[in-house]
């Protein structure tokens, strides 16, 4: 009985720094979108106040929930790859990238302050001309 109590404690307190850890990684970043985009699960986001909060997971695989504050709603993101800021930026600041064909985006990225790589998020741009020149936009982090 004895060592049923010890073990169940040492559990018990494995589990709370699991959840302390878990706070003390997870982190909440604010940006005002100012249009509708592409979700990765086929849905649209209007445009508006957003907080991107990173996900905590043992897969090893990035998530984030991206919650529009006015609304409440909210999707997952999973993060596909790894993704490279473009070459010529030299200040590192916290962003939401975006990928554009015609008046359709898409969030494509989430890049962390003093991070030259981020975190690549795919979303199936539906355009009817094939044709569409893309273009990446980059909206920053702010408070």
């Amino acid at each position: 009985m004895k060592n049923f109590l010890r073990l169940a404690s040492i559990a018990g307190l494995v589990a709370l720094s699991g959840v302390a850890t878990f706070a003390q990684q997870s982190s909440e970043l604010r940006a005002t979108i100012p249009f509708a985009f592409a979700t990765p699960s086929g849905g649209e986001m209007p445009a508006g106040k957003y907080t991107i909060s990173a996900l905590q997971s043992n897969s090893g695989v990035a998530s984030y929930r991206i919650l529009n504050v006015e609304t409440k709603k909210a999707v997952l993101a999973l993060a596909s790859d790894v993704v490279k800021r473009p070459s010529g930026e030299a200040n590192l600041r916290p962003e939401l990238t975006f990928r554009c064909a015609g008046e359709v985006c898409g969030i494509s990225g989430v890049f962390r302050t003093g991070a030259r790589y981020g975190d690549g998020i795919r979303v199936h741009l539906k355009t009817a001309d094939p044709t569409t020149q893309i273009a990446e936009i980059a909206i920053p982090f702010g408070e």
